[in-house]
């Protein structure tokens, strides 16, 4: 069996989504035999790594200088054997890819559609990416990063969200208010204070993420409305998702993971490498997109409630895009993503 790396991080500017993602890959590529090692810039993550059972290697660096980690980090993947490694980073030059393909095969997770980066192995999971296939085999790209991934079904989720989705329910009973592991907007407080006013009776379940700065105000909420339930960087999201009838999120990974679990979904956007993906899931009906926060945040907080009100007042319309969500992501995203790795460093 072979040894692969990885090479993410996280820490309250980047936020957790490039890591769990890539740790959802890691447990398929342990599950199938192999070594899996996470390397980090930042000592931000490692614990949850270790928890998790992985060896994980801090270089005690900036995570987005990746020009000055090289040296060390070729080293790593030279000591370690390393028959591959997966990165998942935007702070990456042609140049850094072209260094690690020296050592051993490399893979990368695109969210920005950077498909110059010679990588052997590509993965782009945005919705409907399927299409480009052809547009891309004929681009001038080096030849050894003509192998790709594309579209929602490489979606890297963990195991537990390719169950089934649980049923729909008549009536919306309980809320999930989500804004991923960072809220630099304070969407939190608001979505909350909105959907006390709108939904008074409704359940609100409300998930902060680990880098989360204001948990003090939201207990505060919590604790004079016997509605609203805080929880603070679970791991296990996806028993709070079955529970709840309709969502607000942010975009990202959380919205292949809600979808995954059939849960209708108000949307919003708060980062450039947000933008894309999340009109892509609502063009194609899987979401309710309210816009950018950058731009309004006050007009996206009123269309939130606004297209809340719309799931309410329609159940047949609700059930029918939770159902179309799931069809839509399956939840096996990672499994697949493994099984191409596994045969990447097969190939001589």
């Amino acid at each position: 069996m072979k040894t692969i790396a990885i090479r993410a991080d996280a820490n309250e500017t980047i936020a957790m989504g490039h890591l769990m993602r890539c740790m959802s890959i890691a447990f398929q590529l342990k599950k199938a035999g192999h070594t899996v090692i996470f390397i980090l810039a930042e000592n931000y993550a490692q614990n949850l790594i270790l928890q998790n059972n992985f060896p994980c290697i801090c270089m005690s660096r900036i995570y987005n200088h990746k020009d000055q980690e090289l040296e060390e980090l070729t080293a790593i993947l030279t000591r370690h054997k390393a028959a591959c490694i997966l990165v998942d980073s935007y702070d990456l030059t042609s140049a850094y890819i072209e260094r690690l393909n020296k050592i051993c095969k490399t893979v990368y997770i695109d969210d920005l559609q950077h498909f110059e980066y010679p990588a052997h192995l590509t993965i782009y999971y945005r919705y409907g990416a399927e299409q480009m296939q052809e547009a891309l085999d004929s681009s001038k790209a080096p030849q050894h990063a003509k192998r790709y991934l594309l579209g929602i079904r490489y979606a890297p989720l963990r195991e537990v969200f390719a169950a089934a989705a649980p049923p729909a329910r008549e009536q919306i009973e309980q809320i999930l208010i989500t804004t991923g592991g960072t809220d630099p907007y304070e969407m939190l407080i608001g979505i909350l204070e909105t959907m006390q006013q709108a939904f008074p009776a409704v359940k609100k379940h409300v998930v902060a993420g680990k880098f989360y700065h204001n948990l003090p105000l939201l207990h505060k909420i919590a604790a004079t409305d016997d509605t609203v339930l805080i929880y603070h960087d679970i791991p296990d999201i996806d028993q709070v998702m079955r529970q709840c009838d309709a969502a607000v999120s942010a975009g990202g990974g959380t919205l292949a993971e809600l979808c995954a679990c059939g849960v209708p979904t108000v949307c919003f956007t708060l980062a450039d490498n947000q933008l894309d993906g999340t009109k892509a899931y609502a063009d194609a009906c899987l979401v309710l997109y309210a816009g950018d926060v950058r731009s309004n945040r006050d007009a996206v907080l009123q269309t939130i409630t606004a297209k809340m009100e719309l799931l309410q007042d329609d159940p047949a319309y609700r059930k029918c895009m939770g159902k179309r969500a799931k069809e839509a992501v399956d939840g096996r995203g990672a499994s697949r993503i493994a099984e191409e790795i596994i045969q990447l460093i097969q190939e001589t």
